[in-house]
């Protein structure tokens, strides 16, 4: 069943969607720009475009000191596509020092940054920190290990082409050997999006201290996460504004999805990878009360994030049921649910910049209700959110015509629309 392995893997695999989502994005920016330059109080959009003259002459980078943020090593990314190659950017890949969200001990984490070509405005170049999807939980899942940038290059080119600077984390455990990935650890993913724009500023290229994010699935989740935390650990930084486009703010769910035997085709492959990063966390647990059957048999193939024959790993994904996923007893579930929790957005901490989290009812990975009572938690906290709910809508497809717009306002100094909390719980939450 060739369509049900490519919904699969669009859903899971969520660099092909930003590769859809940003170029749409990009789009709209042509009808944004006359818009903005008419207004008196901020500067037209084009002032922060690249000029293409050539690769950015760099400076040495900087390498003195040991804190988060701080650089480890820098290569340069080069020959892996034609893409690289088009917008006069330099792509480098960078090992930079960073925090575990989990136990707050020092790790090493990985990213891809880009740098325009051209000469950047007064102040350097704004930047974006880019939520990378899931594309696996391995060390060789890393999308800067490959020349190609493969699922995010297209991505990081269009905000390159606007005029940013761009991070993309490839979030401890991928990249650099030594280290678990805590899948859809929210502070984790949050502090590695924060130290990839402060290891951006060291590169040796005029970065500005201004910053936005931008990020889909558990990418969105990981910049929701980068928006919590930058008050106090993005201190030094300044925010100006996040995008968390289906973001899998708290995918607790699925422990009970999966005693109900109510889990979607994408909720699997996702809850493989959740228990085996759980599992890496917690020695004590036993993976077979969590799995069984075909599930349990191809383990090691599900997760393979980067297989010699996808066709092997398509025909093992559609062979997987509810059952090979059903916890041995509710006392598991429970344990589960609080293992997942405790690694979502949001916390209780209210976010003052300001936060679009967008949200489709048809969404196959992350429920509809499970997105609504993420974000009933930010409301409730009295954050600065402008919810953009999508009727009909996947994981996929989500309207994205709005995203360049907001994020050159944000940059420009234009007010961001106020909360629209108050309507949505009036209008949308069940009665």
């Amino acid at each position: 069943m060739p369509s049900l392995r490519l919904g699969r893997l669009t859903a899971l695999l969520a660099g092909s969607l930003t590769v859809l989502v940003v170029a749409s994005s990009v789009s709209a920016c042509s009808t944004e720009a006359p818009r903005q330059a008419e207004r008196q109080d901020a500067p037209a959009i084009k002032t922060f475009a690249p000029q293409y003259e050539g690769k950015p002459q760099l400076a040495p980078p900087d390498m003195t000191d040991d804190g988060p943020g701080s650089l480890v090593s820098v290569e340069p990314i080069k020959g892996g596509a034609e893409l690289l190659d088009e917008d006069g950017a330099t792509y480098m890949r960078v090992v930079y020092r960073s925090t575990s969200g989990i136990d707050g001990s020092p790790t090493e984490v990985s990213a891809a940054i880009a740098i325009p070509a051209g000469v950047p405005p007064k102040g350097g170049w704004p930047v974006i920190g880019f939520g990378q999807g899931t594309k696996g939980v391995l060390y060789k899942c890393a999308s800067s290990l490959f020349p190609n940038l493969p699922k995010q290059a297209w991505s990081m080119d269009q905000f390159i082409k606007a005029g940013y600077a761009v991070t993309a984390s490839d979030f401890q455990g991928s990249g650099v050997k030594g280290y678990a990935h805590p899948f859809l650890d929210a502070k984790t993913y949050g502090y590695n999006i924060i130290d990839s724009v402060r290891a951006a500023r060291r590169v040796g290229a005029e970065i500005s201290d201004k910053w936005m994010t931008y990020g889909h699935s558990a990418g969105g989740l990981a910049v929701w996460a980068a928006a919590e935390e930058a008050q106090e650990y993005g201190k030094g930084l300044d925010l100006l504004g996040t995008i968390a486009m289906a973001p899998a703010a708290d995918m607790s769910g699925l422990a009970d999805a999966a005693w109900n035997g109510t889990l979607t085709n994408e909720q699997r492959v996702t809850m493989v990878y959740a228990l085996q990063s759980i599992k890496w966390f917690h020695p004590e647990m036993n993976l077979d009360d969590f799995r069984s059957g075909v599930t349990a048999a191809n383990w090691d193939l599900i997760l393979n994030c980067i297989p010699t024959d996808f066709d092997q790993v398509g025909r093992v994904w559609e062979t997987m049921t509810n059952a090979d996923l059903k916890p041995k007893t509710y006392e598991d579930v429970v344990w589960l649910r609080e293992q997942l929790a405790a690694r979502a957005v949001p916390s209780s901490q209210r976010i003052d910049t300001p936060l679009v989290v967008a949200y489709g009812t048809q969404d196959g990975l992350v429920n509809q209700a499970w997105f609504e009572t993420a974000i009933s938690r930010a409301c409730a906290a009295g954050s600065n959110l402008e919810i953009k709910k999508d009727p009909g809508k996947g994981h996929a497809d989500l309207d994205q015509a709005f995203v360049m717009g907001w994020l050159n306002d944000r940059l420009s100094g234009v007010p961001a629309p106020p909360s629209n909390c108050a309507d949505w719980q009036k209008s949308e939450l069940p009665k």
